[in-house]
């Protein structure tokens, strides 16, 4: 091979392990090694010991909060249970027949079916609903379906 050849090919420098320069023309990192492998080694063990002791003073700061977040929902909680009911949420647990409830004697209500039908009617939604199960009456009448 000639010398144009291989100057064509990536060069990689041996220090850095970046493509484009040599080891002589390294501009990243210095010829001359700043600290001895065991001083780096120490720094390294220094800096993972100092982040295990953010680490676990954040898990400690995150457990305290959990706790104090417990607390706040048993104190809600409980404040929830002796709170009086509003009337929205006693007719679920009221019985249907007490005195207050119950028709009076002298005093049937007589259920119109029209007039149910007609206040039905009003509502949007029963409306649409009634058409799509008028059509499906229909189709179910007709013999000759197409099939999907």
């Amino acid at each position: 091979m000639s010398a144009v050849s291989m100057s064509c090919a990536s060069v990689v420098c041996t220090r850095c392990r970046r493509a484009g320069h040599l080891a002589k023309n390294c501009q990243s990192l210095p010829f001359l090694l700043l600290q001895s492998v065991a001083e780096e080694r120490v720094q390294r063990q220094a800096q993972r010991s100092e982040n295990e002791k953010r680490f676990e003073a954040r898990q400690a700061e995150n457990e305290k909060k959990c706790a104090e977040l417990e607390c706040r929902r048993a104190a809600w909680e409980a404040r929830q249970a002796t709170r009086p009911r509003n009337e929205a949420d006693k007719w679920e647990s009221d019985s249907a027949r007490t005195e207050s409830t119950a028709p009076s004697a002298g005093f049937v209500d007589e259920v119109d079916s029209a007039e149910v039908e007609r206040r039905a009617s009003m509502d949007k939604e029963v409306r649409k609903l009634a058409k799509v199960l008028r059509e499906i009456c229909k189709l179910e009448k007709c013999e000759h379906l197409e099939t999907l």
